[in-house]
């Protein structure tokens, strides 16, 4: 089951992530670089106000999934609307304040033009709108994932989410501008926040109003409370630094610089979403006192995660610069690929404290964690600042590689035989091999590219000969012997057919 959901939202976030990559040449060349980036930045702006989100959809998680583990129906209704009062407040407060403050808030960069100005600030208050919605979204969603419907979350995310970026594609070819690509956005929403009204009717989810009790507030508070902080850092890092490279280079390094860091994002983010599953999982383990069937689960995760997304990772630094050139234009290419490989090896290090972040929470520690996330966003913005300033946006993506290093490392080592019961060392013993000789491999076919004459065929080469090596490694030293058995057999089965 375990496996079965984390591929269900794998999926969730690779199509609608895959058709946002086709669809960012089109939208660049339908509003310019200039319009693209204040788009980013109109987005970035709205999602900033994220941060006042303690993030009470993670404790709902928590909580929904062990009341349901263990029966308790009223315990169920009581997290449901304790969390979606929160939420319409939320999603009220900060609508009508983005629709207040809207012309000030465009003119905090400084390069946007009269002309641009009205539809910036219209782009704004509609942006607002969708905010409320999606917080209401994001409760829904909540409630299929704490009962480990997967599949239906991530059904969800897939056709409102390629709606999203299909229509918003077809808006901006017919000539339309900023606001009514947001607004096709928020209309999207909506529809998938009625979508998702249904599916948990249709799970019989009992959800007739009951008043939370002093208890479950208290309960959510303090897990969300603590659970907060990674939520904080996780918008610093997810918008704060756009609205940096805007205010320092405008909106044209904004688009120069999150061109590449989106195909970095999205392409990682696929596979890190595997991960979420086990939060959930291990929650209820918790609840039911069946913490002894962790350990395997956890290496196991552990082990298939890193090396799926290093072999991504590795796929990006291989073959990013021709797919740059070619999905969006030599005017990329100068920084975007220096940007790319930066933010690759990031994410990277970024992902490697995700299962063990989730574990760590679901067994009760969120203070942990968020107090390294916080770390992480504020040292994070503060080095991308200074990097921004001194190197561009080269230094900007710098600037994230090596605060993802040094925070995660110092998260690793603490968290690990502490608040995560099982330790580094063996954590590292079961999963480390592959990822050194993966790592010696990808350093020996970037000497080759090198050495070879710059152009598509190089870059096909090492790509090629480096998945088929990396492919290699995952079967002899990631996939137990057990699961190369099984595998074989899958294929069997499949050939056979």
């Amino acid at each position: 089951m375990l496996l079965h959901n984390s591929l269900w939202h794998a999926a969730g976030a690779a199509v609608p992530a895959l058709v946002a990559l086709a669809t960012v040449p089109m939208l660049v060349g339908a509003l310019g670089i200039a319009g693209y980036g204040w788009l980013t930045l109109v987005t970035s702006i709205i999602g900033y106000f994220g941060a006042l989100d303690i993030n009470l959809t993670s404790g709902a998680i928590k909580y929904l999934s062990e009341a349901h583990a263990t029966g308790n129906k009223r315990r169920i209704s009581q997290v449901f609307w304790f969390s979606s009062g929160f939420y319409g407040a939320l999603g009220l407060v900060v609508c009508l304040a983005i629709g207040f403050f809207a012309e000030p808030l465009a003119e905090l960069f400084g390069q946007i033009a009269p002309g641009e100005r009205p539809g910036v600030i219209m782009a704004l208050r509609i942006g607002a709108v969708g905010f409320a919605i999606v917080q209401m979204q994001s409760v829904l969603m909540s409630v299929l994932q704490a009962l480990q419907r997967y599949d239906l979350s991530a059904r969800s995310e897939m056709v409102f989410g390629v709606a999203a970026n299909v229509i918003s594609v077809i808006v901006a070819l017919a000539g339309h501008g900023l606001e009514a690509i947001v607004l096709t956005r928020v209309v999207v929403s909506a529809l998938n926040c009625i979508y998702l009204i249904w599916q948990v009717r249709v799970l019989g989810v009992p959800l007739a109003f009951v008043m939370p009790d002093r208890e479950v507030r208290q309960a959510l508070l303090s897990f969300s409370a603590y659970s907060y902080l990674s939520k904080l850092a996780s918008t610093l890092h997810q918008h704060g630094d756009k609205l940096i490279v805007g205010a320092l280079g405008g909106p044209v390094a904004v688009t120069l610089y999150t061109v590449p860091i989106t195909l970095a994002g999205r392409v990682l983010g696929m596979t890190s979403r595997l991960s979420s599953v086990i939060f959930p999982h291990a929650s209820a383990l918790a609840a039911t006192s069946r913490i002894d069937q962790l350990r395997p689960t956890y290496l196991g995760a552990i082990r298939h995660i890193t090396y799926l997304n290093f072999v991504v990772c590795a796929a990006m630094v291989l073959g990013g610069d021709e797919f740059l050139r070619h999905w969006v234009g030599e005017p990329f290419m100068a920084d975007g690929y220096r940007v790319l490989v930066l933010m690759a090896f990031a994410l990277l290090a970024d992902s490697l404290t995700n299962i063990p972040s989730l574990v760590n929470d679901a067994l009760g520690h969120p203070r942990i964690s968020g107090f390294f996330a916080l770390v992480r966003g504020i040292s994070g913005l503060a080095f991308v600042y200074i990097g921004m300033s001194t190197f561009g946006i080269v230094g900007a993506a710098t600037a994230h590689l090596l605060t993802a290093m040094l925070l995660s490392t110092a998260f690793l080592l603490y968290v690990h035989g502490r608040t995560v019961p099982i330790g580094l060392s063996e954590t590292v013993r079961d999963g480390g091999q592959p990822l050194l000789i993966g790592f010696a491999i990808l350093v020996l076919l970037m000497v080759g590219k090198w050495l070879l004459p710059a152009g598509l065929i190089a870059t096909g080469l090492t790509t090629v000969a480096g998945m088929a090596a990396f492919s290699a490694i995952g079967y002899s030293y990631v996939l137990r012997r057990n699961e190369r058995a099984a595998l074989l057999l899958a294929l069997q089965r499949k050939i056979g057919r």
